[in-house]
C-alpha cells in the first residue's frame, strides 16, 4: 500500500514557525507525499511568502486573499493530488514517522478510515512539554466522545480525500471550530480509529489563533456543541451513556455546564425534558434546574460550582425515572425494585440524595430537641429507609421503631443497628396496622406516592393512636400534582388540596440545597393527628 499523502499547511503571518513545519513534512520517512502551503493573505510585508518561496518547486505554493483557516484548508483540498489529507498548522510540526505509521495502520483497516492519534504540546515561553494521550473510542461512540470533550487534535488526523469531499467542505463561516464541525459530519458516515502514537507537536504561544480569538471560540464552541447534542442519535447516546435517553442528556448537560457552555447545556436539558414525560412536576423541576444553572453561570456573586450542583441534583432526582416500576405493581414490589436498583440515585444512601448526611444535617439536631419538648417516649420512623442519617441522631430517652416496606432493607437494618431501644419492622404504612408510638416521623415518603395512597397513609396515621406526626411538606408549592403511572417524586404542600391540613404546630426547615436550592422550602411539619381529617 503506497497511497499519495498531501500535507496541507495553511499559514497567515507565520514566518516565525513556518520553516519548522515545512521541514518536518520533508523529514517524513514515508516518501510518497506532496507538501502544499496556502498563504491566506498574509500582511507581514512578504515575510511569510519569502519563507515559502525559498523551497522553490519542492513545495506547491499558493497565495490567496485572506479568508481564514477553513477557506485555506478548502483551497488546499481542491488543489491536492493525493489520496489522503494530512493537515499541518504552520506553528506545529510532525515527528518523522507520522505519515508512515498511519499508512501502515491503514493496511489493516478499511481504506476509508480516518486515523487520529496522541500529541504533545510545548509551551514556547517555558519549553514545558506535555503529552496528551487519547482513549481508544469505538467508532459508534466517536461523535459522543468529541461532544463531551475537546481533546482531539486535527493535525494528528489522516483523512481519505473521498471522506473530506463527501462530507465537506470546512465551514468557512466558522473561525475556530471548523475542524470539529467537519469531523462530526465525517464520523456520521466513516469510522475514526485511534492510533496510540504521538503524531504532532503543537506549540502554545501568545500569537496563536486560539488565543487571539478566545471570545469567538467560546461562542462558536457553544453553538457547535449545542448542534452536536441535537444531532446525536439514540443509538449513539445509548452506546456512550446507556438508556434511558433523559439520563444521557442530563449527563451531557452537566458536562457542558462544567465546561461553561450554557447554550449546549440548555439544549441538553431541553432534550432531557422531552424524554421525561408530560407530568407537570417533572417539567417544573427541569425548568427550575435550567434557571438556577443559568443564574449561577452568569452571576458574579455565585460560582459555577452552584450550577454544577444544580445539575447534579437534577441527575440524582431524575435518575432512572423511566426504569421505575409503575404504580400498579403495588407499594412493596415497587419500592423493593427501587431499592435494589438504587433508583433514587443516592451516593451515600440508597434512600436517595435527601438522606445524605449533608441534607439531613439540620434535622439531626432539631428532631431530638423536638422529641424532648413533646415528651415523646416512642418514635415510629416510617419509612425508615436504610437508617443512614438517623443512626447519627442521639435519642437517649426515646425508643426508636423503624418501619419500611422493603423486607431486605429491614433485615439489613436489624442485623446492623437493632438494640434494646431500637427495633425494625417490615410494614406497609398505606394499609398495615402500625405499632404503638407517640410520634410518627414520615420524611420523604408522601412525595413518592399518588394522592390516593398518600391520603390513605394519613388516615392510617390517625387510626394508629399516635398523638403527633412529623411529615415532609413544601409550603411554597402552590398546587399539588398527582403522580403519573411511572412518576417518582414531586413536592407536596400538605396545607393545599387534596390534603388541606391545618397550619402545622411547628415547622423544621431542613435547609435543602438540592437543585441549587430550588426546594429550599422543604420542611418537616408537626401536626396533632386528632386535629387532621384527611378525606
Amino acid at each position: 500500500m503506497n497511497p499519495k499523502v498531501s500535507i496541507v499547511i495553511p499559514v497567515y503571518n507565520g514566518s516565525d514557525y513556518l520553516r519548522t513545519a515545512v521541514e518536518s513534512a520533508f523529514a517524513q520517512t514515508y516518501s510518497n507525499i506532496e507538501v502544499i502551503v496556502v498563504n491566506d493573505g498574509s500582511t507581514d510585508g512578504g515575510a511569510t511568502q519569502a519563507v515559502a518561496l525559498s523551497y522553490g518547486d519542492r513545495i506547491r505554493y499558493f497565495h490567496k486573499p485572506n479568508g481564514h483557516v477553513a477557506s485555506a484548508l478548502n483551497f488546499g483540498i481542491r488543489h491536492m493530488t493525493g489520496e489522503y489529507l494530512s493537515w499541518l498548522s504552520h506553528d506545529d510540526y510532525y515527528p518523522r514517522e507520522k505519515v508512515a505509521l498511519q499508512v501502515a495502520a491503514l493496511s489493516r483497516l478499511d481504506k476509508n478510515t480516518v486515523l487520529y492519534g496522541d500529541f504533545e504540546t510545548v509551551d514556547v515561553a517555558s519549553s514545558l512539554r506535555t503529552v496528551v494521550r487519547l482513549p481508544d473510542v469505538p467508532p459508534e461512540r466517536f461523535r459522543a466522545f468529541i461532544t463531551m470533550q475537546s481533546t482531539l487534535h486535527g493535525c494528528t488526523l489522516l483523512i481519505p480525500r473521498c471522506c473530506a469531499e463527501d462530507c465537506g467542505p470546512f465551514n468557512e463561516r466558522l473561525r475556530t471550530t471548523q475542524d470539529y464541525d467537519l469531523w462530526f459530519r465525517i464520523a456520521a458516515k466513516y469510522p475514526f480509529v485511534h492510533l496510540p502514537e504521538i503524531l504532532v507537536t503543537a506549540r502554545s504561544h501568545p500569537g496563536q489563533g486560539s488565543r487571539q480569538l478566545r471570545g469567538v471560540a467560546l461562542k462558536e464552541s457553544d453553538e457547535l456543541l449545542a448542534g452536536f447534542v441535537r444531532q446525536l442519535s439514540p443509538a449513539e447516546l445509548g452506546a456512550e451513556f446507556g438508556a434511558p435517553l433523559h439520563r444521557a442528556y442530563f449527563q451531557i448537560a452537566l458536562a457542558m455546564q462544567e465546561r461553561g457552555f450554557v447554550g449546549a447545556q440548555n439544549a441538553a436539558i431541553e432534550l432531557a425534558r422531552r424524554g421525561l414525560g408530560p407530568e407537570p412536576w417533572l417539567q417544573d423541576l427541569a425548568t427550575r434546574v435550567q434557571w438556577s444553572a443559568q443564574l449561577a453561570a452568569t452571576s458574579v456573586r455565585r460560582s459555577r460550582a452552584c450550577a454544577i450542583r444544580a445539575l447534579r441534583g437534577a441527575c440524582a432526582r431524575l435518575r432512572g425515572l423511566r426504569s421505575v416500576p409503575p404504580l400498579r405493581l403495588g407499594v412493596q414490589n415497587r419500592f423493593s425494585a427501587i431499592y435494589r436498583g438504587n433508583e433514587f440515585g443516592g451516593e451515600e444512601s440508597r434512600s436517595g440524595v435527601g438522606s445524605s448526611l449533608a441534607q439531613a444535617a439540620a434535622i439531626r439536631t432539631a428532631i431530638p430537641a423536638l422529641l424532648s419538648d413533646l415528651g415523646v417516649r416512642v418514635l415510629l420512623d416510617a419509612p425508615c429507609g436504610d437508617f443512614h442519617w438517623m443512626q447519627h441522631v442521639q435519642l437517649p430517652d426515646t425508643k426508636y421503631v423503624g418501619g419500611d416496606v422493603v423486607k431486605e432493607l429491614i433485615d439489613e437494618n436489624h442485623r446492623r443497628y437493632a438494640g434494646p431501644q431500637r427495633e425494625f419492622v417490615c410494614l406497609d404504612i398505606v394499609r398495615d396496622q402500625l405499632p404503638p408510638a407517640d410520634l410518627i416521623l414520615c420524611r420523604d415518603c408522601l412525595v413518592h406516592l399518588p394522592f390516593e395512597q398518600s391520603l390513605a397513609v394519613l388516615r392510617n396515621f390517625r387510626r394508629s393512636g399516635a398523638r403527633y406526626a412529623l411529615i415532609t411538606t413544601f409550603p411554597n408549592t402552590m398546587e399539588n400534582v398527582d403522580l403519573g403511572m411511572r412518576g417518582m417524586w414531586r413536592p407536596l404542600n400538605l396545607q393545599a388540596p387534596p390534603f388541606n391540613l391545618p397550619a402545622p404546630l411547628r415547622v423544621i426547615v431542613e435547609g435543602c440545597t438540592e437543585a441549587d436550592g430550588a426546594y429550599r422550602d422543604k420542611s418537616l411539619g408537626l401536626w396533632e393527628l386528632s386535629k387532621i381529617n384527611p378525606i
